[in-house]
């Protein structure tokens, strides 16, 4: 089979058009990926695709791909789609494969067979056909109910799924079709890369930073890079090849301002005790990866406008060397509006991305999501997670969708992430006393903080942060990136206490305080 391509049309993600597929005699294969353009690629069992057998077009804010071959012959078609993308498959007598997270997908078919691969407890599904099929192929461990059903006033048959109502899922697939000799569905894993990420996914992701873990804990330019693992108490541990530890360390004098210059001689780190050399002490010159954590859960109760433009300010925070991502909770969801980049001024644009204020709040779920996008797999780098939010999970609250995972468990991974937290705590109550669910919001996110060597700061709502911004700025010019080599090279898988001291007056130093050695 020989396959020609022939068009490459750049979609915007998450609000792109939405796309219609004609093919009224061939097949129809769809597939969702993370790159944001429109890939169609045409192909027949004999001979090469023709330039003439699709046409795509733009019509009332729809793109329509139509396969209509001037000889007749058969022509089968892939559309590979953005996720978020909306789209139609139109066939008659082909079959239709579709593959990947779909957002919201409408097949149809008379007499093709039915092959769908989609992460299923994120995808709901609903078939209609006049006729059972006489191959029916459902995945194991998934909830599906089939048979006959009354669809509009008719008999047909049906295979949905069993989700519950107040499942959280991303997309749909509707189906209508006739005599379908075949319906084949298989289990895909819930893509890394998607923009949009379900909140029950972080309690596995929590027990992985617990547990272990792929990434590197080596400092950059240390002659070896090994993997980093994290024990059931959430703490870093290194195997026994790992010869370099890499430490953030805040440092301020006694009024909270940011004390600048330090070399690696004004530092002492003791490890169980004993000093250790510190190789390198970088500052100002070391670059951040700055992950802006925007809650637009319905316990905000702000506007969808104040976060923008709160989001645009912390932007503003960052110096050139470093790069920006722009996370949200919104709609039960976690949503990455923007991976980490260093474009400064393209970052502003993709703000027009971030959802509208609502759903419940998952927020400690989408937490691990927002360490886990994409902070966790640069270990030995600079990170911090902003997170502007009131801190009322549906945990504390009591209502909505909260979160899966154990706030413990949470915290105890909080110290062995390599990430700095910072929650900019929307607190309306510092004028009155704070509710007991307020107060406990409160406190969990400083305990965060405190775990992960960060700081809570704190504002009475989102329109009222001008205050912060520059505390923050000067938050972020008091850390220091610090590594070592450990004087004890047994590394048995023993805990390791770690003390930092600047060696000047009135100085300050945060940190986390350990890590496993193995």
């Amino acid at each position: 089979m020989l396959t020609a391509l022939f068009l490459w049309l750049c979609v915007a993600p998450l609000t792109a058009q939405p796309v219609d597929i004609s093919n009224p005699v061939g097949g129809i294969t769809v597939r969702t990926t993370a790159v944001a353009k429109l890939i169609v690629k045409a192909s027949r069992q004999v001979g090469d695709a023709q330039q003439g057998d699709f046409t795509i077009s733009r019509a009332e804010g729809r793109l329509r791909v139509l396969v209509m071959p001037p000889d007749g012959k058969r022509v089968d078609i892939e559309v590979e789609l953005p996720y978020g993308v909306p789209f139609t498959a139109l066939t008659r007598d082909g079959y239709v494969r579709l593959q990947g997270l779909i957002f919201r997908g409408e097949v149809s078919t008379e007499t093709g067979s039915l092959e769908f691969a989609a992460p299923w407890r994120a995808t709901r599904l609903q078939i209609f056909t006049a006729t059972e099929p006489p191959n029916v192929t459902i995945p194991p461990k998934t909830r599906f109910g089939r048979g006959p059903s009354i669809h509009k006033n008719e008999k047909v048959w049906q295979l949905k799924d069993r989700l519950d109502t107040e499942e959280i899922t991303y997309g749909e697939i509707f189906v209508r079709g006739g005599a379908v000799p075949k319906i084949a569905l298989s289990e895909l894993p819930y893509p890394d890369d998607a923009p949009v990420k379900m909140p029950w996914l972080a309690p596995a992701v929590l027990d992985s930073i617990l547990l272990g873990s792929k990434v590197s804990a080596a400092t950059p330019g240390a002659p070896a890079s090994h993997p980093q693992e994290q024990t059931r108490d959430g703490v870093a541990v290194f195997r026994s090849e790992v010869r370099v530890v890499a430490l953030t360390v805040a440092v301020t004098d006694d009024k909270g301002a940011p004390i600048t210059g330090l070399q690696p001689g004004d530092f002492e780190v003791l490890e169980d005790g004993v000093p250790q050399k510190v190789t390198a002490a970088g500052a100002e010159e070391v670059p951040f990866n700055l992950a802006i954590y925007l809650d637009l859960s319905g316990s905000t109760r702000e506007n969808r406008q104040a976060m923008v433009e709160a989001a645009r300010n912390f932007i503003g925070v960052a110096r050139p060397q470093d790069k920006v991502a722009v996370y949200a909770l919104a709609n039960d969801q976690f949503w990455v509006v923007s991976r980490l980049t260093q474009d400064k001024a393209a970052l502003p644009n993709s703000l027009q991305f971030i959802p509208k204020v609502g759903g419940g709040s998952p927020v400690y779920d989408t937490m691990v999501l927002a360490y886990a996008e994409e902070l966790r797999q640069k270990p030995s780098e600079r990170n911090a997670i902003i997170a502007i939010t009131d801190g009322v999970d549906n945990q504390v609250y009591g209502t909505g969708t909260p979160s899966t995972v154990n706030f413990h468990k949470l915290q105890r991974a909080a110290e062995g992430m390599n990430a700095l937290i910072y929650p900019i705590f929307l607190d309306p109550f510092d004028r009155a006393p704070a509710p007991g669910w307020a107060k406990r919001a409160r406190e969990q996110m400083e305990s965060l903080a405190t775990r992960s060597g960060g700081k809570l700061f704190r504002a009475r709502a989102i329109d009222d942060l001008s205050p912060v911004y520059p505390q923050v700025a000067e938050e972020l010019r008091s850390v220091y990136s610090l590594s070592y080599s450990p004087q004890n090279q047994d590394f048995n898988g023993a805990w390791r206490k770690i003390t930092v001291r600047v060696k000047k007056p009135g100085a300050r130093s945060r940190t986390r305080p350990g890590y496993f050695a193995r």
